[in-house]
């Protein structure tokens, strides 16, 4: 699914608030932040897309 502009600003925000990614181990990945957005436009696109561009994961056992 293509992001639209306010989706790409707000993950540009998501990446600044959590700072890119760096190499280390998965404890030190495990930071949070807020996104506030209207209903219906894009908050989980927007976590998606962050999440990958972060290569997220906090490595803990589901």
């Amino acid at each position: 699914m293509e992001t639209r502009p306010h989706q790409r600003k707000a993950v540009d925000a998501v990446l600044r608030a959590l700072g890119l990614p760096v190499p280390q181990p998965p404890q030190a990945r495990c930071r949070r932040t807020q996104v506030v957005m209207a209903t219906g436009s894009g908050k989980s696109l927007v976590a998606i897309r962050s999440a990958e561009k972060l290569h997220a994961g906090c490595g803990r056992a589901a």
